[in-house]
């Protein structure tokens, strides 16, 4: 089964940079062979906002087997992915649910002490709160416009 991450949580970061993930999102990776996530840097929203991608570690197996090992030269070969798997870090849950986010991860996403999961489906995102809030009505304001202008040109018809 594979996993559908919905829904926005927040969660506290503490001084030791651990933060819980949500116990809908880990009821989503149960019976997985590691029990945590893999996060790395995402690319998804170019440099104009940062975001940690996060799934279960079978989807970045996927992402490593479509590397072809007898290739030398980079033809044929996805850079992002490389990318990606070299940027990317196994998380283990501890007793409690939480994972230690890496100091690189902390500086990465400008973190203080509350960061915002949103669920993509497969994967999931960590963002700095304040951050996520401010994309978040950017996106509302973008998308309600979008409708508008959608009715009127079927009104218009």
């Amino acid at each position: 089964m594979s996993a559908n991450f919905r829904g926005t949580y927040e969660n506290r970061l503490d001084k030791k940079g651990r933060v819980s993930v949500p116990a809908e999102f880990r009821s989503q990776l149960k019976g997985q062979a590691f029990e945590g996530i893999v996060a790395f840097p995402s690319l998804r929203h170019g440099s104009k906002h940062k975001a940690l991608e996060c799934s279960a570690a079978d989807r970045l197996d996927t992402m490593s087997a479509s590397i072809d090992p007898t290739k030398v030269m980079p033809d044929g070969t996805s850079r992002d992915t490389q990318l990606t798997l070299g940027r990317a870090r196994d998380l283990a849950f501890d007793s409690e649910g939480r994972v230690v986010l890496p100091e690189t991860f902390v500086a990465y996403l400008g973190l203080g002490e509350r960061i915002t999961f949103v669920g993509q489906g497969p994967f999931f995102e960590m963002w700095e709160s304040g951050a996520h809030g401010q994309r978040e009505v950017q996106q509302i304001a973008a998308s309600l416009a979008k409708a508008d202008e959608e009715l009127a040109r079927l009104e218009g018809k």
